[in-house]
């Protein structure tokens, strides 16, 4: 039998399957991305009574099977630091909900994801803390878009590379160029862009280079920067995220 392994786990999402069990998909500190299956979890209160549910800060032990993508869950426990409390507010569950869910969307099963389930632990303390914002929800998006490998530049020109502020006037972010390119540059770049003023381009830079625990002191990128982000992250996504609805709603 296969040796029983343990880590740190976030919950991104479960379902139930059949009568009894539990299919849950977690992001790892140690073992990446993983989806298992937890027998009798319906009804075993001693090993899982509420503790593999979405958003959920655990210690999960599990035991590998020989064939199939689901390890066996043998059961869970509460983290060892208290975990962050996010069902006390209406913005917090819609961020931490979308939080999740692109996290679940940016990483792949099995993969490397020490940094997005670390990304994520601490979107969620900060968020716990702080309560939600457009600047958090823009820092996390940014952050995590460079843990998976898509660095958004917004204090450079793609083009020229020159600062888009030197000269004071607007830049424009072009989803294909993965940034920014200054008013300058605009007529070498004719793909479609958003439009971002001055102070906004300047927002996003410094969200883009900061800690999503600084977020809460920081001032977010407004619409524009919104738009240009929800751009981008359609151009890599194949679906749209169910849990943006409420929280566009919301901010």
């Amino acid at each position: 039998m296969p040796a029983e392994e343990s880590t740190p786990a976030i919950v991104l999402r479960a379902r139930d399957y059949s009568e009894s069990d539990r299919i849950v998909t977690l992001l790892t500190r140690d073992c990446g991305k993983l989806g298992g299956i937890a027998k009798g979890a319906k009804s075993s209160r001693r090993r899982f009574e509420r503790k593999l549910e979405p958003l959920t800060h655990l210690t999960l032990f599990f035991r590998r099977r020989p064939h199939g993508d689901l390890v066996f869950i043998t059961r869970a426990e509460p983290p060892p630091a208290p975990a962050p409390i996010l069902d006390d507010d209406l913005g917090k569950i819609a961020l931490a909900s979308y939080i999740a869910e692109l996290a679940d969307a940016l990483t792949g099963e099995a993969a490397d994801s020490a940094d997005a389930y670390l990304m994520v632990a601490r979107a969620f303390d900060a968020l716990g803390r702080s309560g939600a914002s457009a600047a958090m929800r823009q820092s996390f998006e940014l952050n995590l878009l460079r843990v998976a490998g898509f660095g958004l530049e917004f204090a450079r020109c793609r083009v020229c590379g020159n600062s888009p502020s030197e000269a004071g006037a607007a830049a424009y972010f072009v989803v294909a160029r993965g940034g920014v390119v200054c008013a300058r540059c605009r007529a070498h770049a004719p793909e479609g862009a958003v439009r971002l003023s001055p102070a906004n381009a300047a927002a996003m830079a410094e969200l883009a280079g900061a800690p999503v625990e600084d977020a809460a002191r920081m001032t977010d990128a407004g619409a524009e920067g919104a738009l240009a982000l929800a751009r981008f992250l359609g151009s890599i996504l194949d679906r749209r995220l169910r849990s943006a609805a409420l929280l566009d709603s919301l901010m």
